[in-house]
């Protein structure tokens, strides 16, 4: 946006000289200048039918450019180990606590971290959010829905940023923290490949 320029002593001067100057236009004048209007005035287009509505392209929702990879859930025998919660867990970080930035922050380090160790699948806690009833418990007022990391977690493993190290996402078993946490599996780094970023 940019800044309003004032008028110099000698710019206002000569504007009320200009200003005063100015008569309105007699009436019969100014229809005389319509009238004399070389353009043709537009007619209306007929046509037979009523134009069929526009149809809206459907958005996908995703953040995401349409060129990338988001990353997918986990393929059938995984899935398998995940929901019985029989998987071999190389690391876990827990996100409780932080805001979105910091989540995503460490969330990325850490996956960064993990691809770059060789690990398979990591678990990651972000929480379930305040119940109804402890919510209803609290002074103030929440400017969002609870369980703000566990409803991003899926979006932030869709961005460019992380799906380079991700392959898949699923559900936690219970015993790892259920709704309030998910396996993450890393996808698998060729030898002597470094991370890009």
């Amino acid at each position: 946006m940019f800044r309003k320029r004032t008028l110099s002593p000698g710019e206002k001067a000569e504007w009320r000289k200009i200003a005063r100057s100015v008569k309105p236009m007699d009436e019969s004048k100014a229809r005389a200048l319509e009238e004399d209007d070389p353009r043709p005035a537009a007619e209306p287009v007929k046509t037979g039918k009523k134009p069929a509505p526009k149809r809206l392209a459907r958005l996908s929702g995703h953040p995401h450019p349409p060129h990338h990879h988001a990353p997918v859930p986990v393929d059938r025998s995984a899935e398998k180990r995940h929901r019985r919660g029989k998987l071999d867990l190389d690391a876990r970080i827990d996100l409780h606590g932080l805001t979105q930035d910091q989540a995503l922050s460490t969330l990325t380090h850490f996956l960064r971290m993990a691809w770059h160790e060789g690990y398979r699948n990591v678990l990651v806690i972000t929480g379930k959010g305040l119940s109804q009833r402890a919510r209803e418990n609290e002074p103030w007022e929440y400017p969002e829905k609870p369980g703000v990391l566990r409803r991003k977690l899926p979006e932030w493993l869709g961005n460019q940023n992380l799906s380079q190290w991700v392959s898949g996402y699923s559900a936690a078993h219970t015993r790892h923290g259920g709704a309030g946490a998910f396996y993450v599996t890393l996808r698998v780094r060729p030898p002597g490949k470094a991370p890009t970023r």
